[in-house]
Protein backbone atom coordinates (compact mmCIF):
# COMPACT_ATOMS: atom_id res chain seq x y z
CA UNK A 1 0.00 0.00 0.00
CA UNK A 2 2.78 2.24 1.06
CA UNK A 3 4.10 1.47 -2.38
CA UNK A 4 1.64 2.44 -4.39
CA UNK A 5 1.28 5.91 -2.58
CA UNK A 6 5.02 6.44 -3.32
CA UNK A 7 4.71 5.78 -6.92
CA UNK A 8 1.30 8.11 -7.06
CA UNK A 9 3.14 10.69 -5.55
CA UNK A 10 6.44 10.46 -7.72
CA UNK A 11 4.09 10.40 -10.89
CA UNK A 12 1.83 13.51 -9.67
CA UNK A 13 5.15 15.17 -9.00
CA UNK A 14 6.63 14.38 -11.82
CA UNK A 15 3.56 15.46 -14.21
CA UNK A 16 3.68 18.87 -12.57
CA UNK A 17 7.13 19.56 -12.90
CA UNK A 18 6.98 18.41 -16.73
CA UNK A 19 3.55 21.09 -16.86
CA UNK A 20 5.78 23.75 -15.51
CA UNK A 21 8.87 23.34 -17.30
CA UNK A 22 6.84 23.41 -20.68
CA UNK A 23 4.79 26.69 -19.43
CA UNK A 24 8.25 28.53 -18.52
CA UNK A 25 9.51 27.48 -22.26
CA UNK A 26 6.44 28.66 -24.04
CA UNK A 27 7.18 32.21 -22.07
CA UNK A 28 10.61 32.38 -22.74
CA UNK A 29 9.38 31.38 -26.13
CA UNK A 30 7.14 34.56 -26.62
CA UNK A 31 9.74 36.66 -24.66
CA UNK A 32 12.93 35.86 -27.09
CA UNK A 33 13.32 36.36 -30.54
CA UNK A 34 10.88 35.31 -33.08
CA UNK A 35 13.77 34.42 -35.51
CA UNK A 36 16.48 31.96 -35.32
CA UNK A 37 19.92 31.04 -37.33
CA UNK A 38 19.20 29.07 -39.69
CA UNK A 39 22.98 29.31 -40.70
CA UNK A 40 25.80 31.04 -39.54
CA UNK A 41 25.75 32.24 -35.65
CA UNK A 42 22.97 30.56 -33.39
CA UNK A 43 20.67 33.71 -32.93
CA UNK A 44 19.07 36.70 -34.39
CA UNK A 45 21.31 39.54 -33.67
CA UNK A 46 20.13 42.93 -34.34
CA UNK A 47 23.46 44.13 -35.31
CA UNK A 48 24.48 41.49 -37.66
CA UNK A 49 23.71 41.79 -41.40
CA UNK A 50 21.52 38.55 -42.44
CA UNK A 51 18.83 36.92 -44.91
CA UNK A 52 15.55 35.61 -43.58
CA UNK A 53 14.10 31.99 -44.98
CA UNK A 54 10.15 32.34 -46.01
CA UNK A 55 8.51 28.97 -46.69
CA UNK A 56 5.72 28.97 -49.37
CA UNK A 57 4.00 25.48 -49.14
CA UNK A 58 0.59 23.99 -50.02
CA UNK A 59 -2.22 25.55 -52.11
CA UNK A 60 -2.14 29.41 -51.79
CA UNK A 61 -5.56 31.74 -50.53
CA UNK A 62 -6.29 34.78 -48.97
CA UNK A 63 -6.12 35.08 -45.45
CA UNK A 64 -4.00 33.35 -42.55
CA UNK A 65 -1.96 30.30 -43.38
CA UNK A 66 -3.19 26.49 -41.85
CA UNK A 67 -0.27 23.64 -41.75
CA UNK A 68 -1.39 22.98 -45.26
CA UNK A 69 -1.57 25.87 -46.97
CA UNK A 70 -0.28 29.73 -47.63
CA UNK A 71 -2.27 32.42 -46.53
CA UNK A 72 -1.94 35.70 -48.10
CA UNK A 73 -2.39 37.75 -45.17
CA UNK A 74 0.73 35.12 -43.23
CA UNK A 75 3.21 35.91 -46.07
CA UNK A 76 2.39 39.98 -46.77
CA UNK A 77 2.62 40.00 -42.73
CA UNK A 78 6.16 38.38 -42.45
CA UNK A 79 7.26 40.17 -45.72
CA UNK A 80 6.25 43.52 -43.96
CA UNK A 81 8.11 42.75 -40.85
CA UNK A 82 11.42 41.99 -42.87
CA UNK A 83 11.23 45.34 -44.81
CA UNK A 84 11.18 46.87 -41.09
CA UNK A 85 14.66 45.30 -40.35
CA UNK A 86 17.10 46.87 -41.62
CA UNK A 87 19.98 44.80 -41.06
CA UNK A 88 18.29 42.07 -43.30
CA UNK A 89 19.16 42.69 -46.81
CA UNK A 90 17.80 39.65 -48.86
CA UNK A 91 15.06 37.08 -48.29
CA UNK A 92 15.38 33.48 -49.85
CA UNK A 93 11.67 32.29 -50.48
CA UNK A 94 11.43 28.57 -50.68
CA UNK A 95 8.19 27.38 -52.72
CA UNK A 96 6.75 24.45 -52.63
CA UNK A 97 3.01 24.72 -54.07
CA UNK A 98 0.74 23.97 -56.91
CA UNK A 99 -0.76 27.32 -57.14
CA UNK A 100 -4.17 29.28 -55.94
CA UNK A 101 -6.60 32.08 -55.72
CA UNK A 102 -5.76 34.91 -58.03
CA UNK A 103 -5.77 37.75 -55.90
CA UNK A 104 -3.39 35.82 -53.03
CA UNK A 105 -0.89 34.96 -55.53
CA UNK A 106 -0.89 38.85 -56.45
CA UNK A 107 -0.88 40.08 -53.37
CA UNK A 108 2.34 38.28 -52.75
CA UNK A 109 3.58 39.50 -56.25
CA UNK A 110 3.17 42.84 -55.81
CA UNK A 111 4.36 42.54 -52.14
CA UNK A 112 7.89 41.27 -53.33
CA UNK A 113 8.36 43.74 -56.36
CA UNK A 114 7.74 46.39 -53.73
CA UNK A 115 10.36 44.63 -51.60
CA UNK A 116 13.00 44.37 -54.76
CA UNK A 117 13.62 48.03 -54.29
CA UNK A 118 15.04 47.59 -51.10
CA UNK A 119 15.96 43.66 -50.37
CA UNK A 120 17.39 41.38 -52.36
CA UNK A 121 15.39 38.08 -53.26
CA UNK A 122 15.83 34.52 -54.40
CA UNK A 123 13.21 31.67 -55.41
CA UNK A 124 14.27 28.33 -54.45
CA UNK A 125 11.72 25.99 -56.04
CA UNK A 126 11.07 22.54 -54.42
CA UNK A 127 8.68 19.64 -55.68
CA UNK A 128 6.27 22.06 -57.17
CA UNK A 129 6.70 26.02 -57.76
CA UNK A 130 3.20 25.94 -60.75
CA UNK A 131 0.68 28.83 -61.83
CA UNK A 132 0.30 30.72 -58.37
CA UNK A 133 3.51 29.24 -56.98
CA UNK A 134 5.40 30.57 -60.47
CA UNK A 135 3.61 33.87 -60.47
CA UNK A 136 4.99 34.57 -56.66
CA UNK A 137 8.40 32.76 -57.90
CA UNK A 138 8.61 35.54 -60.66
CA UNK A 139 9.01 37.84 -58.44
CA UNK A 140 12.66 37.38 -57.36
CA UNK A 141 15.81 38.71 -58.35
CA UNK A 142 17.10 35.45 -59.56
CA UNK A 143 15.00 31.70 -59.13
CA UNK A 144 16.83 28.41 -58.66
CA UNK A 145 14.96 25.05 -59.35
CA UNK A 146 16.03 20.94 -59.40
CA UNK A 147 16.16 18.86 -62.34
CA UNK A 148 13.07 16.98 -61.23
CA UNK A 149 10.80 20.81 -59.89
CA UNK A 150 7.51 20.81 -61.43
CA UNK A 151 6.79 24.30 -62.62
CA UNK A 152 5.27 26.88 -65.31
CA UNK A 153 1.33 26.23 -66.08
CA UNK A 154 1.19 29.55 -66.90
CA UNK A 155 -2.22 30.49 -67.32
CA UNK A 156 -6.02 30.39 -65.42
CA UNK A 157 -9.08 27.46 -65.27
CA UNK A 158 -12.51 27.34 -64.12
CA UNK A 159 -14.32 24.27 -63.60
CA UNK A 160 -17.71 23.60 -62.62
CA UNK A 161 -19.79 19.83 -62.33
CA UNK A 162 -22.92 19.46 -65.15
CA UNK A 163 -24.90 16.77 -63.25
CA UNK A 164 -28.27 18.53 -65.25
CA UNK A 165 -28.37 15.20 -67.17
CA UNK A 166 -27.92 12.92 -64.21
CA UNK A 167 -30.69 15.25 -62.02
CA UNK A 168 -33.67 14.82 -65.61
CA UNK A 169 -32.68 11.00 -65.51
CA UNK A 170 -34.02 10.35 -61.51
CA UNK A 171 -36.58 13.82 -62.41
CA UNK A 172 -35.31 16.08 -59.82
CA UNK A 173 -35.25 19.67 -60.47
CA UNK A 174 -33.35 22.77 -58.84
CA UNK A 175 -35.22 25.72 -58.46
CA UNK A 176 -33.57 28.60 -58.18
CA UNK A 177 -34.48 32.34 -57.08
CA UNK A 178 -32.33 35.08 -57.86
CA UNK A 179 -31.74 38.83 -58.16
CA UNK A 180 -29.53 39.18 -60.85
CA UNK A 181 -29.56 37.96 -64.18
CA UNK A 182 -25.77 36.23 -63.88
CA UNK A 183 -25.57 35.54 -60.28
CA UNK A 184 -26.08 31.83 -60.85
CA UNK A 185 -23.54 31.46 -63.54
CA UNK A 186 -21.73 28.05 -63.55
CA UNK A 187 -24.45 26.41 -61.47
CA UNK A 188 -23.84 22.69 -61.43
CA UNK A 189 -28.10 21.82 -62.17
CA UNK A 190 -27.92 23.75 -65.45
CA UNK A 191 -26.49 24.52 -68.75
CA UNK A 192 -24.30 27.34 -69.00
CA UNK A 193 -25.87 30.24 -71.74
CA UNK A 194 -24.12 31.74 -74.41
CA UNK A 195 -23.94 35.20 -72.67
CA UNK A 196 -22.70 33.48 -69.38
CA UNK A 197 -20.12 31.76 -71.52
CA UNK A 198 -18.65 34.76 -73.41
CA UNK A 199 -18.32 36.20 -69.84
CA UNK A 200 -16.79 34.22 -67.73
CA UNK A 201 -14.66 33.64 -70.83
CA UNK A 202 -13.94 37.34 -71.10
CA UNK A 203 -12.78 37.20 -67.05
CA UNK A 204 -10.86 34.66 -67.06
CA UNK A 205 -9.09 36.47 -70.18
CA UNK A 206 -8.20 39.13 -68.22
CA UNK A 207 -6.76 37.52 -65.30
CA UNK A 208 -4.96 35.48 -67.90
CA UNK A 209 -3.43 38.67 -69.59
CA UNK A 210 -2.54 40.30 -66.52
CA UNK A 211 -0.90 36.97 -65.31
CA UNK A 212 1.07 37.30 -68.14
CA UNK A 213 2.43 40.62 -67.82
CA UNK A 214 3.41 40.76 -64.31
CA UNK A 215 5.57 37.60 -65.11
CA UNK A 216 7.07 39.55 -67.90
CA UNK A 217 7.63 42.68 -65.71
CA UNK A 218 9.04 40.32 -62.64
CA UNK A 219 11.33 38.22 -65.37
CA UNK A 220 12.44 41.64 -67.32
CA UNK A 221 11.29 39.72 -70.66
CA UNK A 222 8.50 40.63 -73.15
CA UNK A 223 5.17 40.25 -72.91
CA UNK A 224 5.12 37.66 -76.63
CA UNK A 225 8.47 35.67 -74.90
CA UNK A 226 6.09 34.44 -72.46
CA UNK A 227 3.31 34.22 -73.94
CA UNK A 228 4.84 31.54 -76.26
CA UNK A 229 5.65 29.87 -72.66
CA UNK A 230 1.96 30.33 -71.29
CA UNK A 231 -0.72 28.39 -72.78
CA UNK A 232 -0.69 26.10 -69.13
CA UNK A 233 2.18 24.37 -70.14
CA UNK A 234 4.06 22.54 -67.56
CA UNK A 235 7.70 22.44 -67.95
CA UNK A 236 10.45 20.27 -65.93
CA UNK A 237 13.24 22.05 -63.90
CA UNK A 238 15.85 21.87 -67.02
CA UNK A 239 13.36 22.52 -69.40
CA UNK A 240 12.43 25.72 -67.59
CA UNK A 241 16.05 26.79 -67.03
CA UNK A 242 16.03 26.28 -70.98
CA UNK A 243 13.49 28.55 -71.80
CA UNK A 244 14.51 31.07 -69.22
CA UNK A 245 11.46 30.75 -66.78
CA UNK A 246 14.35 29.93 -63.86
CA UNK A 247 17.65 31.22 -63.68
CA UNK A 248 20.22 27.86 -62.33
CA UNK A 249 19.33 24.44 -61.21
CA UNK A 250 20.06 23.81 -57.91
CA UNK A 251 18.29 24.32 -54.39
CA UNK A 252 18.70 26.20 -51.13
CA UNK A 253 23.02 25.81 -51.02
CA UNK A 254 23.14 27.30 -54.73
CA UNK A 255 20.18 29.97 -54.08
CA UNK A 256 21.92 31.14 -50.70
CA UNK A 257 25.23 31.35 -52.54
CA UNK A 258 23.10 33.66 -54.90
CA UNK A 259 21.74 35.58 -52.73
CA UNK A 260 24.77 36.09 -50.17
CA UNK A 261 26.71 37.53 -53.97
CA UNK A 262 23.60 40.02 -54.46
CA UNK A 263 24.04 41.25 -50.81
CA UNK A 264 27.54 41.83 -51.50
CA UNK A 265 28.28 39.52 -48.32
CA UNK A 266 31.33 37.95 -48.60
CA UNK A 267 31.08 33.89 -47.69
CA UNK A 268 27.47 32.44 -46.66
CA UNK A 269 25.40 35.35 -45.13
CA UNK A 270 23.67 34.22 -41.78
CA UNK A 271 20.30 32.83 -43.04
CA UNK A 272 17.68 33.41 -40.46
CA UNK A 273 14.07 31.55 -40.01
CA UNK A 274 11.18 32.35 -38.42
CA UNK A 275 11.04 29.96 -35.07
CA UNK A 276 7.92 27.52 -34.59
CA UNK A 277 6.23 27.81 -31.71
CA UNK A 278 6.27 24.81 -29.57
CA UNK A 279 2.14 23.72 -29.70
CA UNK A 280 2.44 25.16 -33.33
CA UNK A 281 4.91 22.15 -33.58
CA UNK A 282 2.99 19.48 -32.17
CA UNK A 283 -0.25 20.70 -33.74
CA UNK A 284 1.75 20.56 -37.47
CA UNK A 285 2.73 17.01 -36.72
CA UNK A 286 -0.21 15.37 -35.84
CA UNK A 287 -1.86 17.69 -39.04
CA UNK A 288 0.46 15.83 -41.46
CA UNK A 289 -0.26 11.84 -40.00
CA UNK A 290 -3.67 13.14 -40.18
CA UNK A 291 -3.70 14.16 -43.51
CA UNK A 292 -1.13 11.01 -44.60
CA UNK A 293 -4.28 8.78 -42.95
CA UNK A 294 -7.22 10.56 -44.80
CA UNK A 295 -9.00 8.62 -47.24
CA UNK A 296 -11.08 11.72 -48.48
CA UNK A 297 -11.44 15.34 -48.46
CA UNK A 298 -14.12 17.33 -48.27
CA UNK A 299 -12.96 20.77 -48.49
CA UNK A 300 -13.31 22.57 -52.08
CA UNK A 301 -10.13 23.13 -52.44
CA UNK A 302 -8.87 19.40 -51.56
CA UNK A 303 -11.40 18.66 -53.71
CA UNK A 304 -9.58 20.37 -56.86
CA UNK A 305 -6.42 18.84 -55.46
CA UNK A 306 -7.45 15.45 -55.15
CA UNK A 307 -9.42 14.99 -58.71
CA UNK A 308 -7.78 17.28 -60.79
CA UNK A 309 -4.09 17.94 -61.69
CA UNK A 310 -2.58 19.77 -58.88
CA UNK A 311 -0.45 22.08 -61.40
CA UNK A 312 -3.51 23.66 -62.90
CA UNK A 313 -5.09 26.21 -60.41
CA UNK A 314 -4.80 29.49 -59.90
CA UNK A 315 -8.43 30.26 -59.73
CA UNK A 316 -11.16 32.35 -57.97
CA UNK A 317 -13.03 31.59 -54.95
CA UNK A 318 -16.22 33.06 -56.72
CA UNK A 319 -15.77 30.89 -59.23
CA UNK A 320 -15.12 27.78 -58.24
CA UNK A 321 -18.14 28.09 -55.79
CA UNK A 322 -21.19 29.54 -57.50
CA UNK A 323 -23.26 31.37 -55.19
CA UNK A 324 -20.26 33.38 -53.06
CA UNK A 325 -19.74 37.04 -53.17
Amino acid sequence: MERNKLLLFLTFFFAISASFIGIINIGLYSTSNKYSASTGSSFFQAAQVSAVLIRVEGEIHSGRSTYSSVGSETILTKLREVEKMPNVKGILIEINSPGGTVAASQEIYNELMHLRKTKKIVVSMKDLAASGGYYIASAADSIFAESGTITGSIGVIAMSPNIKGLMDKYGVEMRTFKAGKFKDSLSPFRDSTDEEIVLINKMLKDTYIRFIEDIAKGRNKTVASIEELAEGKIYSGDEAFRNKLVDDIGGRREALAKLSELCQYEGEIPLLEEKQDPIDRILSSMSGKAIGLSLSENSSANFWQNNYSRILVILPSAVKIPGNL
